[in-house]
């Protein structure tokens, strides 16, 4: 397959990424990366620095949640459904511009608490400083930004998602639509500010999953991944790879920055990589079944995947195979279903944080030998993690 590589300065002449994370361009500058941890049970967030291993901060929160990429560089979302309110954490890091170059400023973490509440807030999805939160409970979408919160409504109630983008024409903001409360939603349109539909797609069976790369953005469907061009909003659908197993579907995709590509799960021992300009799909068959994978945005070229056997398997993205593998956290039985706590991990500033709840802590590896460079002692259960990485000058 072939995938296109998108240089930083290009990335930031589009507007795609900023000078934080354009990390290509800047790979011999000082570096932070941080991470944020949530527990299984415990109703807080903790904040490492990934490079010391350090905890920086604890809060706490309204009860477990999932993590996201925030609205603005170098926050996250935090979506705790059973608590029904979506905080973001601020790692504190970030660049001041002074055009020829950017310099590193870091700050104390810090929690945003209740940006957006609602009945079960699950995909909570940022996009030019805007963040919208999709409540599954009653359909709602919350939009936040800049302080201020706006509230709209999908069709029905679902489980769904709603994500906003600038196109060149105003704010857009993609929701999706199920025919009946609680279904799985079959489809998506595409609103503009006022809450106005420009366009619709009913052509994307049991949406689930969903992420952007550079203008593109890739939505998982039962019959392939459907793809909206924000910059055209113009929509196509690349059909999954004629002959596989019956069933099988991305249901959660990873977007690439500096590669044009999309990654995704491909069934329980299976990932598949999608080259959206070439519209072909790469499938990867893995070893044992998958527990979790990660992406690097500005590093796209390795895909990580974890094994239920507890190896972590490091894919070439632009050909499709896995490049090594290495022990990483005792076997996890993907057995028992969502009450058992199971290592996640993520990807940043070319080290990759796993947790292990088991154990209480999250184990820092270099992503490009998978070798362990340290642990962290969390206690408690932790379990989803999502790191971030920013570069520049420091005086």
């Amino acid at each position: 397959m072939i995938v296109r590589w998108l240089p930083a300065a290009a990335l930031v002449a589009f507007g795609l990424t900023g000078p934080v994370f354009a990390q290509a361009a800047a790979q011999d500058q000082p570096q932070a990366v941080r991470a944020a941890v949530t527990d299984h049970v415990a109703a807080s967030v903790a904040v490492l620095d990934l490079l010391t291993g350090a905890v920086l901060a604890r809060f706490e929160t309204g009860g477990p949640g999932g993590l996201r990429p925030g609205a603005a560089p170098g926050q996250l979302s935090l979506a705790q459904g059973p608590a029904g309110r979506v905080d973001v954490v601020d790692l504190g890091l970030g660049v001041e511009s002074h055009g020829d170059h950017a310099d590193l400023a870091i700050s104390p973490p810090r929690l945003l608490p209740r940006v957006a509440e609602g009945p079960k807030p699950s995909h909570v999805l940022g996009g030019n400083g805007r963040l919208a939160s999709f409540f599954d409970g009653d359909g709602s979408i919350v939009l936040a930004q800049d302080g201020q919160t706006r509230r709209l409504s999908a069709n029905v109630a679902h489980h769904g998602l709603a994500y906003p983008f600038l196109a060149s024409e105003g704010p857009r903001l993609l929701v999706s639509h199920a025919a009946s409360p609680g279904a799985r939603p079959g489809g998506v349109v595409l609103l503009d500010e006022a809450g106005a539909e420009l366009a619709r797609r009913d052509d994307c069976p049991r949406l689930h999953g969903e992420a952007q790369s550079n203008r593109v953005i890739g939505l998982g469907c039962g019959d392939g991944v459907l793809l909206l061009d924000t910059r055209t909003q113009r929509f196509r659908k690349v059909a999954y790879p004629a002959g596989g197993e019956a069933g099988r579907m991305v249901r959660s995709l990873a977007g690439g920055a500096d590669f044009h590509l999309f990654a995704g799960d491909f069934g329980p021992q299976a990932m598949t990589i999608l080259d959206p300009d070439a519209g072909s799909f790469a499938v990867v068959e893995l070893p044992a079944r998958r527990l979790a994978f990660t992406l690097d945005p500005q590093r796209a070229a390795a895909l990580f995947v974890l094994t239920e056997d507890g190896r972590i398997h490091r894919i070439d993205t632009l050909n499709g195979r896995i490049a090594a593998s290495a022990a990483a956290v005792p076997r996890y039985s993907l057995e028992g279903g969502a009450a058992v706590a199971r290592p996640r991990l993520s990807a940043a500033g070319g080290l990759l944080a796993v947790t292990d709840p088991a154990r209480g802590r999250v184990l820092v590896l270099d992503a490009a030998t998978l070798a362990p460079l340290r642990e962290i002692a969390l206690g408690g259960a932790p379990l989803n993690v999502l790191a971030l990485a920013a570069s520049g000058e420091r005086h």
